[in-house]
């Protein structure tokens, strides 16, 4: 995808093996949302060359002196059919070797350092919640990638427990 360029969707695609996260099988996202009686409504992302520029704090400060290569952010909603709505923030980081990803997750992993900055809930229609990083996944693939994914409560009340479990699912989303 070119830099900058946004694109809108329906519905998450792929089918990505899982590997432990106390989830049985190898199945997709989407075998996983419909078993939690979860769709996805609406998603966008974005792509872009630079990273610095959209993360802030520790993680940026990382970011400047080890740039990314690539970063791709996704921003969706996942609804219950009792009205509950929660938007769920992936963003793909990806660097030129493996011990840059792993530094980099190090730092992202702990709670406080910084963040990558999320899209707009107004790309998916919901007012711009804020995304605390307390219902946080991490994980990396290909060796040079770090997937982070954060889930926040929209309306319905969903735990935070519930939360996790959606980030932990969102953070093996496939890379658009």
């Amino acid at each position: 995808m070119g830099s900058g360029g946004l694109i809108a969707a329906a519905a998450l695609v792929g089918v990505v093996a899982v590997a432990g996260g106390g989830f049985a099988g190898a199945e997709g996202p989407d075998e996983m949302w419909r078993e939690r009686g979860l769709r996805v409504v609406d998603r966008a992302v974005r792509g872009d060359a630079e990273c610095a520029s959209h993360s802030f704090g520790q993680v940026q400060e990382l970011l400047r002196a080890v740039p990314c290569v690539a970063l791709e952010r996704m921003i969706f909603t996942v609804t219950d059919d009792r009205g509950g709505t929660a938007v769920v923030f992936v963003a793909w980081v990806e660097f030129d070797d493996r011990e840059k990803a792993r530094g980099f997750k190090k730092v992202e992993d702990v709670h406080g350092t910084g963040d990558i900055v999320p899209l707009s809930g107004s790309l998916v229609q919901v007012k711009d919640v804020p995304f605390t990083a307390l219902n946080y996944d991490s994980d990396v693939v290909d060796g040079v990638t770090v997937v982070i994914a954060e889930a926040e409560n929209v309306a319905g009340g969903f735990t935070a427990e519930y939360l996790d479990d959606i980030a932990s699912i969102a953070v093996r989303t496939p890379r658009p």
